[in-house]
């Protein structure tokens, strides 16, 4: 049995720490990092290193040439239109009983709507994220969002969802130092367990919260007495991006890479040789290397006798950088199923044209909306029972 399912709190502290360094080492939440990256303007052109092989045959890293590093926001361009088109229109009540309408109304609303987005967004970045039901201070149900990067699904060995972890990690000064404080959380349908460990400490129970564990949903009176319910089930559900969980970035990752290595490295052919090469004669120097310093910084070189510099001018392939720039630009479109705004086309813009460019979107929209209504279900019979409650 995993040992997260156990009822022995020591068992269950003594297991989180590899289970929650296995789930950060993961190649799922690999993946899911990266699309938040790229979401966020972090491609892998940030990184690019130009290196060159000097006189001994040692590859070594050019610090003088030009390394322009450009990241292009396709991809969160391309998960915004999914996002925008999906939640165009706003979640709408349509019920016959005007009293229970009205009762919806306060769930279904502008903070509902700004968590829909939030959740498609979250979804499409990594594959899956966690949507998280709690009741507020007004003892009123509310939906947010669960990092999914921070969250364990704990299974049964016939694989039924039994428990969830959540965990976080936070920084603290403690003694003029900087500590890390680790936080656990374990769900389950009835109850949550607290966990905490210092810096790389075994996680503990947390003794510091109380009561601990606490049902869901606890209130405190006058008295000081504590009063607690549970919903019934984990309040956690996972929505998917698709079947395999795979981010809205993988199909075209690969593209906006080589886009992004076509620009950068005509730019940096621009920049540093200014369409030159130099062949010197009778060089006085020690090494070709002082030579192409000398040239990039000082903008001089000592030659001998007889000795003299020709510049030779040659043509920077920018057409074929720019065809291959364009042919990615279509095809990030294309498998990354969006809407390219430049697209100029024929001229003939109708209906039909205009109907044609939006169908992959649309495509991957529909699919996207058919998950959403099955979270929709799940939050509404929530908020049914809330207001049953209520």
């Amino acid at each position: 049995m995993n040992p997260l399912l156990s009822d022995n709190t020591s068992i269950v502290a003594g297991a989180l720490a590899k289970a929650i360094n296995d789930d950060r080492a993961s190649k799922m939440k690999a993946k899911a990092r990266e699309g938040v990256r790229y979401y966020n303007y972090g491609n892998d052109i940030l990184s690019n290193r130009i290196f060159y092989l000097d006189k001994d045959q040692v590859l070594r890293e050019d610090k003088f040439a030009s390394n322009i590093r450009i990241p292009h926001a396709f991809f969160p361009e391309i998960v915004d239109q999914k996002t925008q088109v999906l939640l165009s229109n706003p979640v709408e009540i349509i019920c016959e009983d005007e009293g229970l309408k009205a009762e919806l109304d306060q769930y279904y609303d502008e903070d509902f709507q700004v968590f829909l987005q939030d959740a498609i967004t979250g979804c499409s970045q990594k594959g899956f994220e966690y949507i998280f039901a709690r009741t507020t201070a007004e003892d009123r149900l509310k939906f947010q969002v669960a990092d999914s990067l921070c969250v364990i699904p704990v299974y049964d060995d016939e694989y039924n969802l039994r428990r969830l972890v959540r965990y976080i990690r936070k920084f603290i000064q403690k003694d003029g130092k900087r500590v890390a404080i680790n936080l656990a959380e374990v769900w389950d349908d009835e109850q949550v367990w607290f966990f905490k460990s210092e810096d790389k400490k075994a996680y503990r129970f947390d003794t510091d919260i109380e009561p601990n564990p606490r049902p869901h949903v606890l209130a405190k009176n006058a008295k000081g007495e504590f009063a607690g319910r549970a919903y019934g089930q984990i309040p956690f559900y996972r929505l998917q991006n698709n079947v395999d969980e795979r981010t809205d970035l993988e199909p075209i990752k690969d593209i906006i890479d080589d886009y992004d290595l076509m620009n950068a490295f005509l730019s940096n052919n621009l920049q540093d040789f200014a369409e030159a090469i130099y062949v010197v004669k009778g060089f006085k120097g020690n090494n070709l290397d002082e030579l192409r310093q000398n040239i990039k910084s000082k903008k001089t070189v000592g030659v001998g006798d007889n000795g003299g510099v020709d510049i030779k001018t040659v043509s920077i392939p920018v057409e074929g950088r720019q065809t291959k720039m364009n042919i990615d630009k279509e095809n990030i479109y294309k498998f990354g199923m969006a809407f390219d705004s430049t697209a100029i086309g024929d001229g003939n813009i109708t209906n039909i044209v205009i109907k044609s460019r939006y169908s992959l979107l649309i495509m991957k929209v529909n699919k996207t909306e058919t998950r959403l209504r099955a979270m929709l279900k799940w939050i509404n019979q929530m908020v049914i029972a809330d207001i049953n409650r209520r």
